[in-house]
């Protein structure tokens, strides 16, 4: 494992961490950013990378006030594959397209999240339903319920 501090340089160490993944066999790259862990998992037969892709976003929690409260929170997807082609990032949770791009083997995203339940995103093919890589932003509060404590205070 490779522990990366947060820094304005997070990005250029990311893609070139990527670059090194596709060269080896197995890797694993974590980067820590605060709470949030990313991970990237890159298996390859012979040498040679397969067809898989990588999503990563960071961070990878939100943490709201209280449970059913909206979380708000500014994520970064980064993504690579070995073969060049059209790929779309979708928010599989609610079935929406996020971001398409054209003729890629890697991209990144900044993304406005919104939401009070954790969510699921994956790169897919423009033209397919198939996930080709999976991350999840998860929700989390700090208190678990909006209601106020009942007050102590008695009348007699």
């Amino acid at each position: 494992m490779i522990f990366v501090k947060q820094s304005k340089s997070t990005n250029k160490v990311l893609k070139l961490f990527f670059k090194v993944i596709f060269s080896s066999s197995v890797a694993v790259l974590t980067l820590i950013s605060g709470s949030a862990v990313a991970e990237a998992i890159v298996n390859s037969v012979s040498g040679k990378p397969q067809n898989s892709a990588h999503l990563v976003v960071t961070p990878k929690r939100c943490i709201a006030l209280r449970k059913g409260q909206v979380c708000y929170l500014e994520v970064d997807f980064s993504w690579q594959h070995a073969q060049i082609n059209d790929y779309c990032l979708v928010n599989t949770t609610t079935s929406k397209t996020i971001k398409c791009w054209q003729k890629q083997r890697q991209g990144e995203f900044n993304f406005d999240f919104q939401s009070t339940l954790s969510n699921d995103f994956a790169l897919r093919h423009k033209t397919s339903t198939k996930d080709l890589a999976n991350t999840q932003i998860t929700v989390a509060w700090v208190y678990k319920s909006s209601k106020r404590a009942k007050s102590t205070w008695r009348l007699f």
